[in-house]
């Protein structure tokens, strides 16, 4: 099976930090060694060397269907079985025996498509995990996809629509709210409010390596337990705990000597984009203003992002 480069897309590594951040938060409710995580690694397993490097005692399992992937993930296992179980599946079937027996999960549900089936499978997975589980989902976000077939998305999406009758939106932005608002559905379809547990969203990104994404984070809890988890993550300066619109990445490609040469700058949160526009002297992207809006996103997520070296075997 061919696969892009998904180790060289920087937006998609800030979104795995993101990731990280929100697993080590978790702490302050439990300790991660009561977790396991479990995603689709891919043939590199990236996500699970993160976490390995940066959570340790996190259990983690991957779920793979191809087999010649599967090969790849033995050569990149980045640990021992005891830590990483790699499992060769589909998703649906592992879902379908899939028991938390009280064990704290961290999923994510890393597709690469938007099909009603995947919001099927987020709620199928959220009566089945244990409260205090960490649920992360990740859907193809392309308004043009849908341009002359907005009857074909209301038909495809309508049971979780937030407006059965209204057209997919053409800008990107709105197209991945709107991706958001029908999770919220699902969530709230799976967890209605007679119900004892709930679905406390924490993060939502969007974003494009080549192809546009969204990608929502949040923990299932008990409702009285709702003060506590937002109280974890409250602090944090990407939470979303309010499903308000997803926050853009946009992350500009630096060199190692341009990162340097900003790093005295950082932080900094009032005029971010114009102090480091001008402490560079040039513009790095068409304008002024697209180079500021770049470079803000920068001093949002520098701690996130990326190094990409080249290196001579």
């Amino acid at each position: 099976m061919r696969h892009p480069p998904y180790h060289l897309r920087p937006n998609k590594a800030v979104d795995r930090l993101a990731l990280v951040e929100a697993v080590r938060r978790l702490e302050k409710l439990d300790d991660l060694v009561n977790y396991t995580y479990y995603g689709f690694g891919g043939p590199y397993l990236e996500d699970f060397r993160l976490l390995y490097d940066l959570c340790p005692g996190v259990a983690m399992v991957s779920i793979e269907r191809d087999e010649e992937t599967y090969k790849r993930q033995e050569f990149h296992r980045p640990c021992g079985s005891d830590t990483l179980r790699l499992e060769t599946m589909e998703f649906g079937s592992f879902l379908a025996q899939y028991e938390a027996q009280d064990r704290k999960s961290i999923f994510w549900l890393d597709y690469t498509g938007l099909e009603y089936c995947q919001f099927e499978d987020f709620m199928t997975l959220l009566g089945k995990v244990a409260a205090g589980s960490m649920v992360k989902i990740t859907l193809r976000a392309e308004p043009q996809d849908y341009i002359d077939r907005s009857e074909e998305f209301r038909r495809r999406f309508e049971a979780v629509m937030p407006d059965p009758s209204a057209d997919p939106p053409v800008r990107f932005r709105d197209f991945a709210t709107l991706l958001q608002g029908m999770l919220q559905v699902a969530a709230q379809n799976a967890l209605p409010g007679a119900f004892p547990l709930m679905f406390q969203p924490v993060s939502s990104f969007c974003y494009s390596d080549g192809t546009g994404i969204l990608t929502l984070t949040g923990l299932v809890c008990r409702r009285d337990e709702e003060a506590r988890v937002r109280k974890a993550f409250q602090g944090w300066q990407f939470a979303n705990l309010n499903w308000t619109r997803p926050r853009r990445v946009d992350v500009p490609v630096l060199s190692t000597k341009e990162r340097l040469h900003l790093q005295s700058r950082l932080p900094c949160s009032r005029g971010a984009g114009r102090t480091l526009r001008q402490a560079l002297g040039y513009l790095i992207d068409d304008d002024q203003r697209s180079t500021e809006s770049k470079l803000k996103q920068y001093a949002e997520f520098h701690r996130y992002s990326p190094y990409f070296i080249r290196a001579v075997p």
